[in-house]
């Protein structure tokens, strides 16, 4: 299988998932995370490393069972001069000949039986395409952004199932929460001028920025947010100026996003100066620093 996606797509996700749930019995696992700088020497070592001898010149996991490698971000390895990728060049020869040469007698060859290859690669990274002699043994599964209705099902179910300890106003916030946030990353990834450029490089929005925003819910006190869905969506705006805010660097963007903010900022029903009001800080550094405080008072 050969997943195919942006970042935050869930495609290393879905395969560590799938590694957790196999057979043991039957299948092995490995996994190797290609970067610009991995050639095929590099990516030897590391497969080596998940074979055993098992007679002659022929290598492989455990007899019985099937090594399933996985190699995250394929295409990422540097292109060389010819538009060739070093480990996909191995990868290829392995696939197709069953086979690679000894590194310290490369008229030696080592046999390889029972391995097979799994990949993801993000289309906006690294190059854009890889061997199609490689890609044609693989099943490509492409897989999309969700739609903002799913994102809106899945986000807010976890913090449901957060916020079920909380009082009512927290509960009810859980909808508000997920609605804004998808309001603001739809708004967002949808305008071509927050395009990465070479300038603007750092410009890459994903769903990772979602999922960052509903984790820091994720660690809110129940004694602490009582009752006021002004904390809430404060906590809320510092989470979204922490995620996107912070990257951007020119004045018109920040306007943009600042309208984004405030159509988001709409599903709370508060004033928007209320919201915006400074200092806007939430950290864990505070409450760290009063339990030491009192710690101490004591002692003293």
């Amino acid at each position: 299988m050969f997943y195919v996606g942006i970042a935050g797509t869930g495609k290393t996700t879905i395969l560590k998932y799938y590694f957790a749930t196999m057979n043991k019995e039957e299948l092995l696992s490995g996994t190797v995370n290609f970067n610009s700088y991995t050639d095929s020497y590099a990516f030897q070592v590391v497969l080596e490393s998940n074979v055993q001898k098992r007679y002659g010149r022929l290598y492989g996991p455990p007899p019985g069972k099937t090594l399933l490698f996985f190699i995250d971000d394929i295409n990422m390895p540097k292109v060389d001069t010819y538009g060739t990728q070093q480990p996909i060049a191995l990868i290829r020869q392995i696939i197709d000949y069953k086979m690679m040469y000894d590194r310290n007698a490369l008229s030696e060859q080592k046999l390889l039986e029972d391995v097979m290859f799994m990949a993801c690669m993000n289309p906006k990274s690294g190059s854009y395409f890889i061997d199609p002699r490689l890609q044609r043994w693989y099943t490509t599964v492409a897989l999309p952004l969700p739609s903002k209705e799913n994102l809106k099902d899945m986000y807010k179910q976890i913090l449901d199932n957060h916020f079920r300890n909380f009082d009512s106003t927290a509960r009810e916030c859980a909808s508000i929460i997920v609605e804004s946030t998808a309001t603001v990353f739809t708004s967002i990834t949808l305008d071509k001028t927050l395009l990465p450029t070479a300038t603007k490089f750092h410009y890459q929005f994903n769903l990772r920025d979602f999922a960052k925003i509903i984790q820091t819910f994720l660690l809110t006190d129940s004694k602490i947010f009582k009752g006021s869905k002004l904390m809430i969506a404060r906590l809320w705006l510092h989470e979204c100026h922490r995620v996107w805010k912070d990257r951007l660097i020119r004045e018109e963007d920040v306007a943009k996003y600042t309208g984004y903010i405030n159509a988001g900022l709409g599903a709370f029903q508060l004033k928007p100066d209320d919201v915006h009001a400074e200092p806007l800080i939430y950290t864990s550094f505070v409450s760290l620093c009063r339990a030491l405080t009192n710690q101490h008072s004591c002692q003293l």
